[in-house]
């Protein structure tokens, strides 16, 4: 009997271990599938595209140390996708008055930690980052006279600490440029050239020379080209000829213009004329900027405009959607260009990257203030478009 009861045991025993290495070895080849394939899958992930390890360091002054996930998972399926130029695009950033409050004996990671340590990073792997810069750099920061009822002036060092941040391009052309008068727009000039900071534009209804800089990166040149029509329209011919003079010069002509009506989400005809007047010139990608609130976008002629990304970092706090935002990612490769969108939801100036029912509803009320067919709201619904055709030479 106790021999019986011995056998029974070790059989028991022989059939646990045998499931048990059954089970690893499945558990194995699982775990190797994944391995081999976990980048690809993660590229179709469509409401969040990218994802990236954390960093107990602050990541905002190691940007040379990290790089997009984005660009990195792109990479693992097409190497090829290594040679698209990147660009990230961001509304309306203003630090003087409460903002300047807020910043009183503080780093700017006081406003940009969120952003900069989300996931995903969007700060991080691209060739460059822009916004419109309300307001100008003066030395010391100071105000002149006359004194202006909105009136915004910043220090060259604050303007410095957003370059920890991949910042690395200003339009300047904007109703605010101008608050501290010619010396104020002069200085402007100087220190963003003192600080390597390549920026575009003039004062409002402005075209001139300053409006255009032409920048090389990865072997191409990237004409940007910064206007404003707050106060006053500016020369459209005059604009027009100074898109196909970037033509001859660069693969590339993007532009930045401040316009529209402050706090109306949806852009008017005369925004969408003077906007498709620019596409017809020879620009490539419209960025705009002014309501204070998001615009839609549309595609013309195989080229996207951006009505409005609405404010990055401002002090409106007294509704929702001025404390909402949208940035504006762009990966361009020989004629296809992909754009993400990644909208922004601000807490006192502190932007963040919105997520679950928040995004969506936020991207459906974009597709609602766009001019889309069917096919495209619906990838934009998934904060992803591809373009192909019509952007460059």
């Amino acid at each position: 009997m106790k021999h019986k009861s011995a056998y029974f045991w070790l059989l028991v025993s022989g059939l646990i271990l045998l499931v048990a290495g059954l089970s690893g070895l499945l558990f194995f080849k699982n775990w190797r599938f994944s391995q081999s394939d976990y980048l690809v899958v993660l590229d179709n992930v469509a409401t969040d595209k990218v994802l990236v390890s954390s960093d107990q360091e602050d990541p905002s002054f190691n940007q040379d140390r990290s790089s997009s996930s984005r660009r990195l998972i792109n990479q693992s399926v097409s190497p090829r996708l290594d040679q698209a130029i990147s660009f990230l695009f961001f509304g309306d950033l203003m630090l003087d008055r409460h903002v300047g409050d807020k910043l009183k004996n503080l780093h700017l990671n006081y406003l940009l930690q969120d952003l900069a340590s989300s996931t995903p990073n969007i700060l991080a792997g691209h060739d460059l980052v822009g916004a419109n810069l309300e307001g100008a750099v003066t030395n010391q920061g100071a105000h002149y006279n006359p004194v202006q009822a909105y009136d915004f002036a910043f220090l060259p060092a604050r303007i410095q600490e957003l370059q920890s941040y991949g910042f690395n391009f200003f339009s300047i052309a904007n109703n605010h440029i101008t608050d501290q008068g010619a010396r104020g727009l002069e200085e402007t000039r100087k220190n963003l050239t003192e600080l390597g900071l390549n920026y575009s534009g003039s004062a409002d209804a402005a075209v001139d020379q300053n409006s255009l800089r032409v920048v090389d990166i990865k072997g191409k040149k990237i004409a940007f080209i910064s206007l404003s029509m707050v106060y006053h329209d500016f020369n459209l011919k005059e604009a027009v000829e100074l898109i196909r003079a970037a033509q001859v010069q660069a693969d590339l002509v993007i532009i930045n213009i401040h316009w529209g009506t402050e706090y109306q989400h949806q852009f008017s005809q005369h925004q969408q004329t003077i906007g498709r007047a620019l596409i017809e010139a020879g620009a490539d990608i419209i960025i705009g900027h002014h309501p204070h609130v998001v615009q839609g976008m549309e595609i013309y002629q195989n080229k996207p405009i951006f009505y409005s990304l609405g404010n990055f970092i401002f002090d409106q706090y007294f509704s929702l959607d001025t404390q909402q935002g949208l940035a504006i990612g762009l990966d361009i490769l020989d004629n296809q260009t992909t754009v993400f969108l990644f909208p922004l939801q601000s807490r006192a100036s502190i932007p963040q990257l919105m997520s679950g029912e928040d995004k969506i509803n936020f991207l459906n009320k974009y597709v609602a203030w766009s001019q889309l067919s069917d096919e495209a709201g619906k990838d934009l619904r998934q904060a992803k478009i591809e373009i192909t055709g019509g952007v460059g030479k």
